[in-house]
């Protein structure tokens, strides 16, 4: 499977100098999909032919300026010498025709979902004129993009909307709820004939196991899909968390304070019962009392500014930041729904991401215990990929400031690629394909890290997960194409 980055809490896409990682939402098998055998081919005139994986066989002969991977659906973009972009199918025909406006698709559930963006320059009324009184003259346009996004299947059209450049912006970001259903936008939709049939609205939060948050006037109510009446209803945001521990009833102020409220509180009271449902799955209750505690955990706990639930599991994550810049992490506790609370657990498939995506929990301690580092290294980002299993991207400073990546396996504890490179990318997580980055401003490589051996003879200035790779020549232009990443072939002549 191509590189998902894993987490409970968001996802997040990593974009570093060598290489993109790509991230991907669940795809259902489906019987719109195919076996895809062209690939788009450079040759010497710089243009791009499709051709034949195995043979290199021209499918056609017609060329395009640039040209992408067809999707699993058949379908793909290309662009002409005029830098106008269309769609067409694996026969080359066209089913989205040539324009101005950038073209880009992604597959759910077997379907093809097709983004329009064009910038453009819009003349405003007088009174949003921009007057400078600097004396540089009255600006009379704004930047503005016009969005359209839809089905390629069935040219249903979703949204067609006209933007200011600054203002919300609209994505491909759908997500496959079950193999009917997806969601995008706020919005449920069901899938029938290719096209998409709204089922729910004004959608806060999609959860798991089809479930689903929806808010008003500060209010919020869970749903389950297919079901009309609401799970929990009249749930309110809180960032003020209490619990009774003998005659004491501990008040934690601001928990999972964040710098910008998010859409859906962390911490949700039932109005009736008073029950508190937790971040990220808000799927079971948080204990109203302990049961059980030393008076170590007890101090502990009075200062927990971090409080999450542990999916598929009955415990709660208790987070103490630890301030000393030797350490700069999270202490941790640990609290079942029965109140007891605990050092430790055993491991669940759990990870939590702070706000810009790095590893929070499990952290390095867990992951890298001390017996197995150098004392003088100091550690920045750790990075976690959906399919990885036990293996992390550990970021590490020695004592001349020098900073490298590995790839640390925690279950063997051992150094799966050592951390002797400036930059390391996941490109295929099921199959062990990664990226190697020796040096800052050096070339990647291609390491199949399962067979523990570099794949292909070529080094490149980046390389994509798709297999679209950069290449600098003589002249110092960058020029791409595509190569297979499990092999190192390069389709070009």
């Amino acid at each position: 499977m191509k590189t998902i980055v894993c987490s409970i809490l968001f996802m997040l896409t990593s974009v570093t100098a060598c290489a993109q990682e790509k991230k991907d939402n669940p795809l259902f098998s489906s019987s719109k999909t195919k076996m895809i055998n062209s690939i788009p081919f450079l040759t010497r005139q710089n243009n791009f032919v499709y051709v034949d994986k195995t043979s290199l066989k021209p499918v056609n002969n017609q060329k395009y300026k640039n040209a992408s991977l067809f999707t699993p659906t058949g379908f793909a973009v290309v662009s002409n010498e005029k830098n106008e972009y269309a769609v067409i199918d694996e026969s080359g025909k066209i089913v989205m025709d040539f324009s101005a406006e950038e073209i880009n698709l992604d597959v759910i559930n077997g379907l093809t979902f097709y983004k329009k963006d064009i910038e453009y320059e819009k003349k405003m009324p007088v009174w949003k004129w921009d007057w400078n009184i600097m004396g540089s003259g009255i600006k009379k346009e704004q930047t503005y993009h016009k969005i359209e996004i839809g089905v390629l299947e069935s040219q249903q059209v979703l949204l067609h909307k006209d933007i200011p450049y600054l203002d919300e912006n609209y994505d491909l970001n759908f997500i496959s709820v079950d193999e009917n259903h997806v969601f995008w936008n706020g919005t449920l939709y069901e899938i029938k004939k290719s096209r998409l049939n709204k089922t729910d609205g004004n959608i806060a939060e999609l959860l798991e196991n089809k479930r689903f948050i929806k808010g008003s006037n500060a209010s919020f109510s869970m749903y389950q899909l297919g079901q009309k009446k609401a799970i929990h209803n009249e749930l309110k945001g809180s960032e003020t968390l209490s619990i009774l521990f003998e005659q004491e009833t501990i008040t934690l102020k601001e928990v999972n304070k964040e710098r910008y409220a998010p859409e859906v509180p962390k911490l949700l009271t039932d109005s009736k019962t008073n029950d508190i449902y937790l971040f990220p799955q808000y799927e079971k209750v948080f204990p109203k009392k302990i049961a059980k505690a030393t008076a170590s955990q007890i101090d502990f706990i009075k200062k927990t500014a971090l409080v999450y639930s542990i999916t598929n599991s009955p415990y709660f994550l208790l987070g103490v930041f630890n301030y000393d810049h030797n350490v700069w992490a999270y202490d941790w506790l640990y609290i079942d729904t029965e109140g007891n609370v605990t050092d430790s657990i055993a491991t669940y498939d759990f990870k939590v991401l702070d706000q810009v995506g790095s590893l929070v929990w499990p952290d390095r301690k867990m992951i890298l215990p001390n017996e197995y580092i150098d004392k003088k290294w100091k550690f920045g980002r750790i990075n976690y990929y959906r399919g990885m299993d036990d293996s992390y991207l550990i970021r590490i400073e020695d004592e001349k400031q020098l900073r490298t990546m590995g790839l640390w396996n925690s279950r063997e504890k051992i150094w799966e690629i050592k951390p002797e490179y400036y930059n390391i990318s996941v490109l295929d997580t099921e199959k062990g394909i990664y990226n190697l980055q020796k040096e800052q401003d050096g070339l990647c490589v291609l390491f199949d890290n399962k067979n523990k051996k570099n794949i292909g003879s070529k080094a490149y200035q980046s390389i994509n997960s798709d297999g679209l790779v950069s290449v600098k020549s003589g002249s110092g232009e960058k020029g791409r194409y595509y190569i297979d990443i499990y092999s190192g072939k390069e389709y070009k002549e």
